[in-house]
């Protein structure tokens, strides 16, 4: 695959325990800190487990709820007995923000009284996501050339206008400003959008955290991609919704190579975490 500059993914950095523990004996990037680390955005859908929340909260340096999005953060720690509602101090977030329409006032009083920040968005012209990345924005206004990674908790399985809202939304910002690079994390997949041109997904076999069930999905628009690294690669291949798209592919290697005229999706399926 030919290029010369070659965009770099490593989702499963933001997946590693606490310790930053490896199985495997290949090497691998470090994961982001102090300032280049992600910021975390939860959104209003069920959170999978605390293990994934833990994960990802100890990668983080913002984290920020989406209006209802702290209802689910706080409801992860209720109906598991009192050792469990202990552990919700631990994940207090930085910020929630929003215009409040879901945001229950139990909810809303108890992070007050814990120190986060809670602010109200009234406008109604923009969703809590578009809300949440002016907040994000105006935190790194200083010029970088590495981008800033969002990781966003949500779902794709609930309401299929929001799943596809959200997938508009993430490249609506990137397409913004192009420092944004999101990584959306769902109970079962990692998805990233792998921008034109060349690109590799790094780790998909060296943490032990991915299954092999993949794909890349042209829902943005007709692309022609190139791939090595999948069970079926394909060369100068045409893709469309409504042609010809690559799903239930396998990843086979640690490093995935994309070469596309356009951004796609590449979604990968992550093993449940210990």
């Amino acid at each position: 695959m030919g290029g010369t500059e070659t965009q770099e993914y490593n989702p499963g950095l933001f997946l590693l325990d606490d310790d930053g523990d490896d199985t495997s004996t290949s090497p691998s990037a470090p994961a982001p800190t102090g300032s280049n680390q992600p910021d975390l955005l939860i959104l209003n859908q069920p959170i999978a487990s605390v293990d994934l929340l833990s994960r990802l909260w100890a990668r983080s340096r913002y984290r920020i709820c989406a209006d209802g999005g702290a209802n689910r953060l706080y409801d992860l720690f209720s109906g598991g007995g009192p050792l469990l509602e202990a552990r919700r101090a631990e994940f207090i977030p930085t910020c929630v923000h929003g215009d409040f329409d879901s945001l229950r006032e139990d909810v809303k009083s108890y992070y007050i009284a814990q120190g986060a920040e809670v602010e109200r968005d009234p406008g109604q012209l923009t969703t809590d996501f578009g809300k949440v990345m002016l907040k994000i924005k105006s935190l790194h206004r200083a010029p970088s050339s590495s981008p800033r990674e969002v990781l966003v908790l949500s779902s794709l399985g609930g309401r299929v206008d929001q799943g596809i809202g959200l997938l508009h939304e993430m490249l609506r910002e990137e397409t913004q400003d192009p420092h944004v690079r999101f990584t959306l994390v769902t109970e079962t997949n990692i998805t990233v959008i792998v921008r034109a041109g060349r690109s590799v997904v790094r780790g998909m076999k060296r943490h032990g955290l991915f299954k092999k069930h993949s794909g890349i999905l042209p829902i943005y628009g007709p692309a022609v991609v190139t791939t090595s690294g999948f069970e079926w690669d394909v060369k100068d291949w045409p893709t469309r919704m409504g042609d010809q798209v690559s799903t239930n592919n396998h990843t086979v290697d640690d490093d995935i190579y994309v070469q596309t005229t356009a951004p796609v999706l590449f979604t990968v399926e992550r093993e449940p975490l210990a």
